[in-house]
């Protein structure tokens, strides 16, 4: 039996994408997601045979997982099947974000994964250990569990980023006060250490107590509307300082740069945003992913970090 040529299955296989999308699009009644299932599964039949040679199919791939999860949020499948499909997907490497598939999940699921990634977390294998953590994280952000969400990230080894989204977890919940005392204790301290570290990392540590005062003028605020509100002092590194740091990190193609790699992409889209050039930005991240797209795991931590890949 011969093997379908790529070039020629990935128009094939985009063409049923575009269907499924349409009908998802037209708020159809079908239940669309066995379609975009089989879609998923066989297209990583296609990249297992052919791998790099696919070429845009993992663009495909991508899309063809996006549109499950729309599918299933339409017409929830058995949440247990369900969750077993998405640890599967996860731990074999592919772009797949516990919060595309929350909904569809909902609590049934989402104790199935949270029992599963546990037992593997308290096992002594390393193999799956960092998806682990990952998926261990994402999952406690779906459940909207507050308290082990921040458990889990103060387990972490101190970094900045760590640090800033414990507090805007707590901010996020409602939970302002433990947020000012959370980043007065955790940030405070860096700034009187010694100069040791890099100039950039004292620019950002700076920029991040920027931050905490920031929260802290804003309680005052709420309390007293008529105060009139500071300015924080704006220390952020600037748009071409983010893109060099971006590509040393991919330089590097280790999971954790890349990871770090998305933080900065999130920081960079707000820049473009403050500065009124969000389309600059979008142009940014498609030449980005075109030039890394054979870089899967780069691709699942830019879609992690909620950055937009482009379509097609």
């Amino acid at each position: 039996m011969s093997v379908p040529d790529p070039v020629e299955y990935t128009a094939k296989i985009g063409a049923v994408l575009d269907t499924v999308r349409r009908l998802l699009d037209s708020g159809s009644r079908a239940d669309l997601a066995p379609l975009a299932r089989r879609a998923v599964d066989d297209i990583v039949g296609m990249l297992e045979q052919h791998g790099d040679l696919a070429g845009d199919l993992q663009v495909r791939l991508d899309q063809a997982v996006a549109l499950y999860a729309r599918a299933c949020a339409a017409r929830p499948p058995d949440p247990e099947q369900l969750a077993d499909w998405v640890l599967e997907a996860a731990f074999s490497g592919r772009a797949v974000a516990v919060a595309d598939f929350a909904g569809a999940l909902g609590d049934a699921g989402l104790a199935r994964m949270k029992s599963i990634v546990d037992e593997i977390l308290r096992g002594k294998s390393a193999e799956k250990r960092e998806i682990a953590e990952r998926l261990q994280e994402e999952i406690a952000e779906a459940s909207g569990d507050v308290d082990g969400l921040v458990a889990i990230l103060a387990a972490k080894p101190p970094r900045v980023d760590v640090s800033l989204k414990i507090v805007r977890v707590l901010r996020a919940a409602g939970r302002h006060s433990e947020a000012i005392a959370y980043a007065a204790r955790v940030l405070t301290p860096q700034r009187a250490r010694p100069r040791r570290a890099e100039q950039s990392q004292a620019k950002q540590l700076r920029a991040d107590q920027s931050r905490a005062e920031k929260l802290q003028a804003e309680k005052l605020q709420a309390e007293q509307p008529q105060a009139e509100k500071p300015e924080s002092p704006k220390e952020e590194p600037s748009i071409p300082e983010y893109r060099e740091r971006i590509e040393q990190l991919i330089a590097q193609k280790e999971a954790a740069a890349y990871r770090e790699a998305a933080q900065c992409l999130k920081k960079l889209r707000t820049l473009h945003r403050q500065a009124g050039t969000a389309a600059e930005f979008t142009g940014y991240v498609a030449e980005l992913v075109n030039v890394h797209r054979r870089k899967t795991r780069l691709l699942a931590e830019i879609r992690s970090a909620r950055i937009a890949l482009p379509k097609g």
